[in-house]
Parts: structure tokens; C-alpha cells; sequence
């Protein structure tokens, strides 16, 4: 399993890319803005899931 750490980088560079493509000014950037918004909900999803597991704060 991936380290808090690594999750947390994986989260702001999914942000930066998604910034970059804000507003998306085509169909692929809009799948792409979406793909990349599911990525960071789910990445965010398991970092709580693993707190309430582990108990670790941030």
C-alpha cells in the first residue's frame, strides 16, 4: 500500500493537472478533467478510509 506521503503528492499533482485544463476548451480535456476529478476523489476516499483504520492523524 502507498504511504500517506505519496498518496497526498499523487493528490496535488492530479490538482495541478487539472488546473492546467481549467476551463477545458475541448471534449478530450473534459473527459480528461473528469477522469482527473474521480482520481482525486478516490485518492482522498482512501486517505480517510486508511485514517479511521489507522488512526493517524495529519
Amino acid at each position: 500500500m502507498r504511504t500517506e506521503e505519496r498518496i497526498r503528492d499523487r493528490i496535488e499533482a492530479l490538482q495541478d493537472e487539472y488546473d492546467r485544463h481549467d476551463p477545458p476548451s475541448t471534449e478530450l480535456e473534459d473527459e480528461a478533467e473528469v477522469a482527473i476529478l474521480r482520481a482525486i476523489e478516490e485518492l482522498e476516499w482512501v486517505l480517510d478510509e486508511r485514517e479511521a483504520e489507522d488512526g493517524f492523524t495529519t
